[in-house]
Order: structure tokens, then C-alpha cells, then sequence
């Protein structure tokens, strides 16, 4: 589509009214969670939108009013604003499943009409065990058949980076028929195989779409480029297809036993910071090659002290944090000190061009087949491991911050100091 009506048609849709209905349901703890609904018809089935932990953008409406005129209604809930919770990764830790369950019971219209739920991030743990609960409930067992997941996050709290990925035991516990719609610019695309595993085994029929292009939260931010706008224009047929391939696993779903380790506290928080490490990596693995084509072994820097950052252009902070790496090469200055950062996922060309105007001074390897995520269990960008002239990992990090403060520089310069 050319670009000029490609704005033509964004400008369009965005000018015409959002027809949707304010409703509250009212709860038997007394919480009223606000809902704005979009009407199909009386019999239509509905979808229920249980938005990312990061709330309602305003983006959603257009997207659920084009879902809503393909003939399914679509509950938009605004949890934020219900429970007046701060925007961010902890935000869904205390939200009652038991809400939850009766928000679906709600949107059935009593159990006259299917619920597909629908969740984003975060919130996709919560949508399966509200599910589950229902399961339990011989009143309300048939209620939901299927999920349809963006970017579903079920990480359980991991307090070292290279640590295997633990699942919620929800993941395992799930019966239903569920479609995961997976940004392709995300670590979480290299661990869906892994995911869909752990989804089956509670006897889940799972199907997987990878949107190409784009990150997460490109259906509720303002689009970057035309590559975020056109996956968001298409999204409402995308989930309408979705519901009809979801269609066919239609049977009796039993709920499925819970492992006993499920408790919620601090589930998906990851630290921030250099860390000692304590994780689990045997064997470290590292045979890339770099801009000027030469390759980079964990042998060629034996007996140095190695930084290796794992990153990826599209991860807003691995990108912040470039400068400040260079930074801290060039205030080491050593020969027995290297930064080595391994580009995930991206092709030669596309990283050469970003990375042109930095002009670094440390060494970026490619790694276009993302074959560094499972040997040291990579699970969000940017990854760091510290690695001492022995080659043990000794510190590591996940997420990004400024290299070159004044703690990192005093340990990288102790682990030079050892023998």
C-alpha cells in the first residue's frame, strides 16, 4: 500500500467516533471494574480484553471496534483504573483471579454466550488461572474454550541472569485451546517453542503466530514507523482469524491439577544491577565474527577479563547503553580487558548501518540465527556477563545501565588484578 493512502487510511479511522458502551461489574468483594463494550449483536460471542500490565493506551478502541463490526463483541477492561494500580511490571501481583473469574462470568451474560479471553503481557497469567478457577466449578466449566495471547509473559521471578527459564506452574495447568501472538522483536520469540512445551502439557492445543517487524506494544504506542502501524492496522483481522482456528478445538476441557509451588509473590521480577552471578551455565559458548569479518572465540581472549553484552537494535535500553560500554572500554584502556557485544537476531548489514554514527571501540559480533539464546539462557535484552581471566562468569546483569560508573570500573579492575 502506498504511503500516501496507507496516512489516508490511518487518518480516516482515527477521525470516525469509537462507539462503545461504559459498563461496571460490580464483584462480590465490591470491586467495580469498569469495562467498555462493543456490541456485535446479542448472541455474538464476546472477547474479553484483559490489557497489558502497562494499562489502556487509547489505541485499543479502533481496534476493538474493527474486531466488534466482524461480528464478535469485545470487553475492554480498564484494570488500571479500577484498581487504581501504577502502571508497570508489578502492577497485576494483587489482583483477585476471583474478580477475574466473575468478570468473565459477567461478559457470558450468565453463561449464554462464549468468552474467548483475550490478554497482553502480564496479564495472561492471570486470564488462565481466573480460567482454571472456573474449571474447578461444575456451574461454570464450559465458560471459556480459548485464549488468544500477545506477547504473554509467564516468567516466574529469575534472580540471575543465565538461570533456566522458570515457568508459572499456571503454564503447565492450562487446558484450553490458545493462540499466542508473538512480536518478532522481543527475546520472547526464541523462547515460544518453550512456551507452547509447557502450555501442552496440561493439555492445551496451542497455535503460534510470529508478527514480523515489530516489538512489543506496538498495537498500544504511537507507531514508530510504518512497520508498527501496518502490524496495528491488521491486528483486528489477525485476532478474527485467529477466533476461527480456535473454533475447531472446541471439545469438554477438565481443569488441570496445580503445582503446589504457586505461590504469586514476585513473579516476574528481575533484578536490575550488576550481580554476583549464581546461575547455572556450564558451558560458556561464544564463535561469532565481528564488522571487519574477524572471529571472536572465548579462546582467542583467553587469560582476558570479558564483558559480554548481549543486545539487539530494536531494545530501546541495550541501545542507551552502547555509549556508556564504549565509555567503559576506553576508560580501561587494557589489553587484558575486552567489551564484546553479540547483536541477536539481526542481519550484518542492518547493525553495520545503525551502528555507523557511534563509531565504537570495542567489537560487535553478529548473531543472526539467535543461537546464543539457549546455551546462556537469554530471556530479556540486553544480557550481560562478566567474565574473569579463568573464564567463570563472575557478575552479570539484566537490562541496561551506564557502564562506566564508578563500582563496575573498581570490580572489572579487581578481576584484572587476580592471578
Amino acid at each position: 500500500m502506498p504511503i500516501q493512502l496507507l496516512l489516508s487510511f490511518i487518518i480516516f479511522f482515527s477521525a470516525m467516533p469509537v462507539q462503545a458502551e461504559e459498563i461496571s461489574v460490580t464483584t462480590s468483594s465490591q470491586s467495580e471494574i469498569s469495562v467498555s463494550v462493543f456490541k456485535a449483536g446479542d448472541s455474538a460471542p464476546v472477547l474479553l480484553w484483559l490489557p497489558t500490565e502497562y494499562g489502556l493506551r487509547g489505541r485499543e478502541d479502533l481496534t476493538a471496534l474493527d474486531i466488534a463490526r466482524k461480528g464478535i463483541e469485545v470487553w475492554v477492561a480498564d484494570l488500571h483504573g479500577s484498581y487504581f494500580l501504577p502502571h508497570g511490571r508489578s502492577s497485576y501481583n494483587n489482583i483477585s483471579t476471583d474478580d477475574i473469574a466473575e468478570l468473565i462470568i459477567a461478559a457470558s451474560n450468565q453463561q449464554t454466550r462464549e468468552v474467548i479471553l483475550f490478554a497482553t503481557g502480564r496479564a495472561a497469567p492471570i486470564a488462565l488461572k481466573a480460567t482454571r478457577q472456573l474449571q474447578l466449578n461444575k456451574n461454570t466449566k464450559n465458560i471459556v474454550n480459548s485464549a488468544i495471547l500477545l506477547h504473554p509473559n509467564f516468567y516466574m521471578n529469575t534472580t540471575n541472569v543465565g538461570d533456566n527459564i522458570r515457568y508459572q506452574p499456571i503454564t503447565q495447568a492450562t487446558n484450553l485451546a490458545i493462540y499466542i501472538l508473538q512480536p518478532a522483536l522481543s527475546g520472547k520469540a526464541y523462547q515460544l517453542k518453550t512456551l507452547t512445551t509447557e502450555l501442552q502439557k496440561g493439555g492445551s492445543d496451542v497455535m503460534s503466530q510470529i508478527i514480523p517487524g515489530v516489538g512489543d506494544g506496538f498495537n498500544v504506542r504511537e507507531p514508530e514507523n510504518k512497520t508498527d502501524e501496518k502490524a496495528y492496522l491488521k491486528l483486528p483481522s489477525v485476532i478474527y482469524k485467529a477466533t476461527t482456528l480456535l473454533s475447531y478445538f472446541k471439545k469438554q476441557r477438565q481443569a488441570v491439577k496445580l503445582a503446589s509451588n504457586s505461590s504469586n509473590k514476585n513473579h516476574n521480577k528481575l533484578n536490575s544491577g550488576l550481580q554476583p552471578y549464581r546461575g547455572n551455565i556450564k558451558e560458556l559458548f561464544l564463535d561469532f565474527n565481528d564488522r571487519k569479518n574477524q572471529r571472536h572465540t572465548l579462546s582467542k581472549h583467553k587469560g582476558e577479563v570479558i564483558l559480554i553484552n548481549f543486545w539487539a537494535s530494536w531494545c530501546p535500553p541495550c541501545v542507551k547503553e552502547l555509549p556508556s560500554l564504549d565509555r567503559l572500554q576506553k576508560e580501561i584502556n587494557s589489553d587484558s580487558f575486552t567489551v564484546l557485544a553479540v547483536n541477536i537476531g539481526e542481519d550484518q548489514k542492518t547493525v553495520s548501518e545503525f551502528l555507523a554514527p557511534m563509531n565504537l571501540s570495542f567489537p560487535v559480533l553478529f548473531d543472526a540465527e539467535g543461537i546464543s539464546v539457549k546455551p546462556w539462557n537469554l530471556l530479556a535484552f540486553p544480557s550481560s556477563f562478566l567474565i574473569d581471566r579463568k573464564g567463570k562468569i563472575r557478575y552479570g546483569l539484566f537490562g541496561g545501565i551506564e557502564w562506566d560508573n564508578k563500582e563496575v570500573i573498581e570490580i572489572i579492575r579487581k578481576l584484572q588484578s587476580e592471578k
